[in-house]
């Protein structure tokens, strides 16, 4: 059944997506926009620059320190940005106690809870997403850590022994002969370690070391055989790790000396809550948190479009996820994930396209901008699976996000529109339309640029974005 409760604002935004639906892709204005009398757009008004257009765009955001830094993951969030929205959450609603990103990524929110104080809780799909998390989460032993490092190198560099190398799918495609043994000895001393924080720490710091060692090119996420250069040397797999180990020592002394300035930090732990599961968040928020609405603020950004064209996580992370104890992250991790370089993809939204036609007609009699865009689709099937698969599960996400959010909980979802078959995927409606299915009712946006990616201008299948827009909205007071 439609529902006919949107802002006049929220009509406007997804009649002109829509109309735009066949159209290259613009930058969109860096501007706020309320289409509601809301206490948050009232504050994040009274914080943005009203002499700077693109104030929003957050060009001049300060390079990424601290736990930020761990990790370089792809399509990250600003942390800035993300911070400020979050500020003025609590500003305008200071009872916020709770966050919860079920997309959770590399933990830009996590990080960010943590600075102002809040509890966390965070879900994805990726068991690389899962580490990065949990090693970001502390504790902050910095002596301890420098002591551990060190233990860590002189065991590496004074072992002669030759470790029988791991064997996986690619493993000799993407790893120079010389740096299969010395990845081997690093993840040997490891897993020798008798703590799991700092395991953590240190299957990151090597995953770093794999992705910047491989032979794939280092300008875009996914897996591409680099070109080898004529006299170019063979990476130093032992040297690349020693350096990381200092970065990381450096971001945590850091991180630390920020939350002990703001009292966070008791011997060394987060003071508040924090909670990291690795799976698939349908059944996780389903099985759990559905029965009790028990966050009050949802901040996320879910993969932005279907598995062909989206940002490959799972690419990205295959290769790392080979070289480390998946049972330091979650026992329960299933181990069919890191399988080959498309399971975690196929894992993901709009991952599997099966009953693709029956979404379809699902969301076509749901959703307005569902209707008008497959409609658009009409002669491409392959573009009709894509785009209901994928959409149909983030339905199905939105669904238990939208019940174990508080009643008058506020959302903030960084979105932006893909391309199937040439054509804009109304993202930003489809989005306004689901969460008022689900009693999440639309109060402004964030257009902004996005100024800063490491993919082309223009991938083998579509142009690649160049705008975003951050979806506010909040949980009808009366919705449980």
């Amino acid at each position: 059944m439609y529902v006919e409760t949107w802002c006049f604002a929220s009509k406007k935004a997804i009649f002109n997506q829509v109309r735009k639906a066949n159209l290259p892709q613009r930058d969109q204005p860096k501007m706020l926009k309320g289409c509601k009398t809301d206490s948050l757009i009232a504050a994040l008004h009274a914080k943005e620059d009203k002499n700077d257009p693109s104030f929003w765009s957050f060009k001049r955001a300060t390079q990424r320190k601290g736990a930020h830094a761990l990790l370089h993951y792809p399509a990250m969030m600003v942390p800035s940005l993300q911070g400020l929205i979050m500020k003025c959450v609590q500003e305008s609603q200071p009872d916020v106690g709770t966050v919860l990103d079920p997309f959770v990524g590399s933990g830009t929110v996590l990080v960010e809870a943590m600075g102002h104080g809040l509890d966390f809780h965070g879900v994805d799909i990726n068991p690389l997403a899962g580490l990065a998390c949990l090693a970001k989460s502390g504790p902050y032993y910095i002596d301890a850590f420098e002591d551990k490092s060190m233990d860590l190198l002189v065991a590496i560099s004074s072992d002669k022994k030759k470790h029988t190398a791991r064997q996986f799918s690619g493993r000799d495609k993407w790893h120079d002969p010389e740096a299969i043994p010395a990845l081997e000895k690093i993840s040997h001393h490891i897993s020798n370690e008798p703590a799991k924080w700092a395991r953590r720490l240190f299957w990151l710091a090597l995953c770093r070391v794999i992705r910047t060692t491989c032979k794939s090119r280092k300008s875009t996420y996914k897996l591409h055989i680099e070109e080898v250069k004529e006299n170019a040397k063979t990476p130093d797999v032992y040297a690349e790790f020693i350096k990381v180990i200092e970065i990381f020592q450096d971001h945590i002394a850091h991180e630390h000396q920020s939350l002990t300035a703001k009292n966070l930090l008791n011997r060394g732990r987060y003071i508040g809550t924090l909670d990291m599961r690795v799976g698939d968040n349908q059944s996780l928020l389903n099985d759990s948190d559905a029965a009790t609405a028990v966050y009050d603020l949802v901040m996320t950004s879910p993969p932005y479009g279907d598995n062909v064209t989206t940002i490959p996580y799972g690419q990205f992370s295959y290769l790392p996820l080979q070289w480390i104890d998946v049972q330091d992250i979650d026992e329960r991790v299933d181990l069919a994930l890191i399988a080959n370089t498309h399971s975690t993809d196929s894992a993901s939204l709009g991952g599997k396209l099966k009953g693709a036609s029956e979404k379809a007609d699902s969301l076509g009699d749901r959703y307005r901008s569902a209707s008008h865009f497959l409609g658009l689709l009409k002669n491409q099937t392959n573009g009709r699976k894509r785009f209901a698969s994928f959409f149909y599960d983030l339905d199905k996400s939105i669904d238990g996000i939208a019940k174990a959010t508080k009643a008058n909980g506020i959302h903030a979802w960084t979105i932006a529109n893909r391309r199937i078959c040439g054509l804009e995927a109304p993202m930003v409606p489809m989005m306004i339309e689901m969460l008022e299915a689900h009693g999440v009712h639309t109060i402004g946006d964030i257009s902004r640029g996005i100024h800063f990616k490491k993919m082309a201008a223009r991938n083998a299948l579509a142009a690649t974005m160049t705008s975003e827009t951050i979806l506010l909205a909040r949980k009808d007071s009366a919705t449980q």
